[in-house]
């Protein structure tokens, strides 16, 4: 991390921790506070009663490689994240009923580890150990939308800026490897799929046809500008260099009673179609005029503790596949667990274990080993600079716990093992010991 990175949230926490113990009556760090800089007076709750909600957040994910990797030094890299958001309830606010609009402006910084140290340079990342690391250190309107809904809200309607995961493909985030975390398809396509902290213009519609069941459909930009990473990049909101749209459409089901005696659950399968050129991953030169992938997003409450809905087993399943003509990761599988509330004292706490897998593409494999035997090279050559490493499949583990201080505060240590990182077989196996906290102010 910079060093001014660091200075500025080390000043901004220290400015929170001040103003919460100065401003306020009860104790900043009190296992009850919904705020780290509390209810202003009584404020900000009114606030919210009167369809103004506001939020701020800090996330950083620490992690150091104990054994393993490219380099197997023990090195140590901080990623952090600023969010600062506000969501309006326009019913409230204009009489309009059944809207809303949302504004999410975000900051990246630090370093990741796996770029530093788990992964061959000269290959292309896969994975990542710490999540929110990624699309530059620089400041982003994440989102700018306005969503109306229609006939009792069975019919919603959502136009502005937005991430693409924020409702399509998305998924549970429990965890801090990458590929544990949240929707896939921005791992795997992140050349037309973006997910947070990226914005791009688009508008999607979502009809619930039956109490069980909704469908939905979206029309996306794809447009190169939106993951610059330059200063200004992330304020740029025109659509001069649009290479075409990513229209995604997906049938959620959300059963009440038929699985699981009644547990809560969610099931979606979906696909996309980009109407954007696309290169061919093996053939140099050959271009497509498109692009397509599919996926699965499951997960179910397998128990419950002492008829608390929010305590018990969860489980996710999540799979993308891929277009093989275009995409190097040719498909993700993940599979996780968690267990909220385990201890009668602990109830917001979770225990958290992972599974997920990319699986690369063979014909893009077959290319490296083209590429590199067309140099001379028939074996990895570690040293060599122009030597391609060959990518198969990375797989990740990680196991954690949760602890929720308090609403406002989360720390989350964790161990990783990476399997093949970056896909190179010839790269050590890596541990990770992670740790993540969220601040809410």
């Amino acid at each position: 991390m910079s060093s001014n990175g660091l200075s500025i949230k080390l000043s901004c926490l220290a400015v929170a921790l001040c103003m919460a113990q100065s401003s306020f009556a009860e104790q900043a760090w009190s296992q009850d506070r919904q705020w780290l800089l509390g209810d202003w007076n009584g404020q900000r709750q009114q606030l919210e009663k009167d369809g103004y909600k506001f939020t701020a957040s800090i996330m950083s994910q620490a992690a150091t490689n104990l054994d393993g990797g490219y380099h197997d030094n023990n090195s140590f890299e901080n990623a952090a994240q600023l969010a600062l958001g506000a969501n309006f309830d326009l019913n409230k606010i204009a009489g309009w009923k059944d809207t809303t609009a949302n504004i999410l402006i975000t900051k990246r910084d630090g370093n990741a580890l796996t770029l530093e140290s788990i992964k061959d340079p000269r290959s292309g990342a896969l994975g990542n150990s710490q999540e929110i690391y990624g699309r530059g250190k620089i400041w982003r309107l994440t989102q700018a939308w306005v969503k109306k809904g229609f006939a009792d809200n069975t019919v919603q309607f959502k136009i502005g800026r937005m991430g693409m995961s924020d409702d399509f493909n998305g998924s549970q985030c429990e965890f801090q490897n990458l590929l544990l975390c949240g929707g896939q398809l921005g791992k795997s396509i992140g050349s037309i799929w973006y997910n947070l902290p990226v914005g791009l213009w688009g508008t999607n519609v979502k009809y619930q046809f039956a109490p069980e069941w909704t469908l939905g459909v979206g029309v996306y930009e794809v447009n190169p500008d939106n993951i610059k990473t330059g200063k200004n990049d992330g304020f740029n909101l025109d659509m001069r260099n649009v290479k075409g749209a990513t229209i995604p459409v997906e049938l959620a089901w959300r059963p009440k009673l038929a699985v699981f005696d009644g547990l809560a659950g969610e099931y979606k399968v979906g696909a996309l179609y980009s109407t954007a050129e696309a290169n061919d991953i093996a053939i140099a030169g050959k271009v497509h005029d498109s692009k397509h992938s599919f996926w699965l997003n499951a997960q179910q409450q397998l128990s419950q503790k002492d008829q608390d809905p929010k305590r018990g087993l969860f489980i996710s399943f999540n799979a993308v596949v891929n277009d093989k003509a275009t995409t190097a990761v040719q498909s993700t599988q993940q599979l996780a667990l968690w267990y909220k509330g385990p201890f009668d004292s602990r109830p917001n706490d979770s225990i958290g274990f992972g599974i997920a897998n990319y699986m690369v593409n063979d014909r893009y494999k077959d290319r490296q080993i083209a590429t590199n035997n067309s140099r001379g090279y028939d074996q990895y050559d570690r040293f060599a600079p122009d030597y391609v490493p060959v990518q198969r499949d990375e797989l990740n583990v990680e196991l954690n716990y949760t602890y929720q201080w308090s609403p406002a505060v989360m720390l989350r240590p964790n161990l990783q093992y990476i399997h093949q990182p970056a896909g190179v077989k010839e790269v050590d196996d890596a541990w990770v010991a992670g740790l993540s906290m969220r601040v809410n102010f």
